[in-house]
């Protein structure tokens, strides 16, 4: 049977792109507006042109993802696994959970001086700024995924005489795993809204907003819109692998809910 969690495109999502497309057009092509705010569409794509035939396009990109993939894991599996401690320790959960609710009332950006005069004002503490943006959603998912297994679903664990280690992960961890995967999906997410900030305040090197900077710094803006549609596709495209991603390890729920 085919697996409903998969959806069909819905080309309905383009209307406003393609309507916003043909007023760029036209306003751009009248000349209502000064080319140097707003370029030509055909102004941009020579920008994407050039830089896919010089390969600059997929070194930045090579460069963002390699950056966002080492924050997640690193973000996710110490999320997972600091939710995971304090979901199943009380003692844990009361010594550092008050910390932690308070820690993430602080917006992730105002710990960016303190990375910088911790870790410099490079590679790593782009890494480690990822990490922390995924850390939360994925941690507090987790955490709330293990709180919520039923208790009728711990007894029959009990009637069984389950080890601890079988009532984890037959029990607990199937009832926790919606939550933990909603938070991955969060976490991916939000992971390249990171990467993208990440690559903005911290020094530059390559990555997908090296166009951006370098538009910005000449005044070109085919060059800064040309970096915002990179972003935003890549963007895209993350959202979809992380809806996906979701569908796809919580496949086995879809025949408990027909």
């Amino acid at each position: 049977m085919q697996n409903k969690a998969i959806k069909k495109f819905d080309y309905r999502g383009l209307v406003i792109p393609l309507v916003l497309f043909v007023i760029w057009y036209i306003v751009t092509q009248q000349k209502w507006v000064d080319a140097a705010l707003l370029p030509l569409p055909k102004s941009v794509w020579q920008v994407f042109v050039e830089s896919w035939q010089s390969k600059e396009l997929l070194e930045n990109i090579a460069y963002s993802l390699a950056r966002n993939t080492t924050g997640f894991i690193a973000g996710g599996i110490i999320g997972a696994g600091c939710g995971l401690l304090l979901g199943l320790n009380i003692w844990a959960d009361r010594f550092f959970s008050p910390t932690l609710n308070a820690i993430k009332h602080v917006a992730v950006f105002a710990w960016i001086p303190l990375m910088i005069m911790w870790f410099g004002n490079g590679e790593l503490s782009k890494i480690i700024f990822i990490a922390l943006v995924v850390f939360y959603p994925v941690f507090f998912n987790t955490y709330d995924g293990v709180k919520n297994v039923p208790e009728k679903a711990k007894e029959v664990a009990k009637i069984f005489q389950l080890s601890k280690f079988s009532t984890f992960f037959k029990v607990i961890l199937p009832s926790a795993a919606p939550s933990i995967f909603a938070g991955l999906n969060i976490a991916l997410v939000f992971s390249w809204i990171a990467t993208v900030g990440a690559e903005y305040f911290f020094v530059a090197a390559p990555g997908v907003v090296n166009p951006i900077l370098d538009g910005q710094n000449l005044f070109k803006m085919e060059v800064v819109i040309y970096g915002m549609a990179i972003i935003a596709v890549v963007g895209l495209l993350f959202s979809k692998a992380a809806q996906f991603f979701e569908s796809y390890n919580l496949r086995w729920r879809q025949g408990t809910h027909k």
